[in-house]
């Protein structure tokens, strides 16, 4: 279990550094097929957050019980001591009074430690204990702790949720959506108390000690039927922890993790049915039924592998301004790896220039491994890879083709071939104004020559 959590924690702490995507999910398309019943379904690589399905993800929802994870975290990131004793206030106990939520059982004046009300809240998810713990870290002001919530969201990124509670019960103005839930589980898998956190998420039962209002210990159990193997059509032998809710507004929900063979998953299901599908009489949970069926197909089925290696060419571009070569291999910046179906690889995948990305030609100089265009893969008509393509080769430019392409700028410049225009007009009246000058000169030098030569004449003659 400690290997598990020392490895759990470190691939999410390389994972929720990385920008939640927007792109369409690479097997939506498999998902339709699959039909599952949930109207809200986001899983996702927790190796490199490779998003694998998503529906409405951020589709504004109640968070329900998932609320308590924003709850655990600012007592395990306020709290020094967990095995310091809180007294259960007699206002929490009234406040849920008739609400017909869930509870661990607790009761006014009992003293119990930070660490089992953090189990009471995360295993059966008692909102007594969750209103406890609001209570204790803010000092009696539950409003208060609630602000606290929304500002660590927000600060989070997690731009489509608000709090009202910190159980989670429906409330006026209380919403999230899936995506904002991965972002708030991965950062508490990465919290500095997050063993604590993910020893308490995969528990499956615990017993709590005897306290002052209960001589004897009593077990709670975990609300996670994904992870208990005495629920035979809910449990999945992959899933290694999470954390449900369920209210009339919110539907089932459940946000789970999963590990097998060094792969690592989170899903999030919301408004999930509770109905009896297979007509036995019984209604089942939709959200663990989902959560089961997606997460085994993508175990069986997915697989992380090569799918476009950095040698190979993937385009051409016209070169520019060069005398050695008129056109430049594309190659990709790095070996690219995706999830794809078991058995595929780099043949049953197309690689194509991203659309919009290619320049029509490229000017020299160009430096090898210089970003010139961006490749996407795809499978089954959906992108499941993107990477940068480079020069694969340097290529030097030829000083008198550049200087002829400057030339050729400047000249096709209209602002520039006005100011020629007009500076050959300036010119041409000129050399004209100078030729008529020069003509009239040569007339008057001749006139003058001419009275000369009768003047020496007249002179002659005398």
């Amino acid at each position: 279990m400690k290997k598990w959590r020392f490895f759990i924690i470190c691939l999410i702490l390389v994972c929720a550094s990385l920008p939640f995507s927007t792109a369409n999910a690479a097997y939506n398309s498999i998902l339709e097929e699959l039909e599952p019943r949930s109207g809200i379904i986001l899983l996702q690589s927790l190796e490199d957050g490779a998003i694998i399905f998503d529906k409405n993800t951020y589709e504004h929802t109640p968070p329900a019980s998932l609320t308590k994870l924003v709850t655990a975290i600012l007592t395990l990131e306020n709290c020094t001591d967990f095995d310091a004793m809180v007294t259960v206030p007699q206002a929490v106990i009234d406040s849920l009074y008739n609400t017909d939520s869930s509870t661990a059982g607790l009761m006014a004046g009992e003293e119990i430690s930070v660490a089992d009300l953090l189990r009471c809240m995360l295993i059966p998810s008692g909102n007594d204990a969750a209103s406890t713990l609001a209570y204790y870290v803010s000092g009696g002001n539950i409003d208060g702790f609630v602000e606290k919530m929304n500002v660590f969201v927000e600060r989070l990124g997690c731009k489509d949720t608000h709090f009202m509670t910190p159980h989670g019960l429906d409330a006026e103005g209380q919403y999230t959506c899936a995506a904002d839930i991965a972002k708030i589980m991965k950062y508490a898998l990465t919290c500095e108390q997050s063993e604590l956190f993910t020893e308490i998420i995969s528990t499956v039962s615990y017993e709590l000690p005897p306290s002052n209002m209960h001589e004897e210990s009593r077990i709670i159990r975990n609300t996670n039927y994904l992870l208990n193997e005495g629920y035979a059509e809910y449990y999945c032998k992959y899933v290694t922890g999470g954390k449900t809710g369920s209210t009339s507004q919110a539907g089932k929900c459940v946000a789970a993790l999963a590990q097998s063979g060094g792969y690592s998953y989170m899903v999030v299901i919301m408004n999930a049915p509770h109905d009896d599908i297979d007509n036995d009489g019984y209604e089942e949970n939709g959200a663990f039924t989902d959560s089961k069926l997606l997460l085994e197909w993508v175990f069986e089925n997915i697989r992380y592998d090569s799918v476009l290696r950095k040698t190979d060419v993937t385009a051409e571009v016209p070169v520019h301004l060069s005398s050695k070569t008129d056109h430049l291999a594309l190659l990709p910046a790095e070996d690219l790896f995706a999830y794809v179906p078991a058995g595929v690889g780099e043949k049953s995948v197309l690689v194509q220039v991203a659309e919009g990305s290619m320049p029509e030609e490229v000017d020299a100089p160009i430096r090898k491994g210089e970003k010139i265009a961006e490749a996407v893969v795809l499978y089954a008509g959906q992108e499941i890879a993107r990477t940068d393509l480079i020069a694969s080769a340097d290529v030097d430019r030829n000083l008198f083709l550049w200087f002829g392409s400057i030339l050729k700028t400047i000249l096709s410049n209209t602002v520039v071939q006005l100011l020629l225009g007009a500076l050959v007009l300036v010119i041409g009246t000129y050399f004209a104004l100078v030729i008529r000058a020069g003509r009239k000169a040569q007339k008057k030098r001749k006139r003058r020559n001419s009275r000369s030569k009768v003047v020496r004449m007249n002179d002659f003659r005398k």
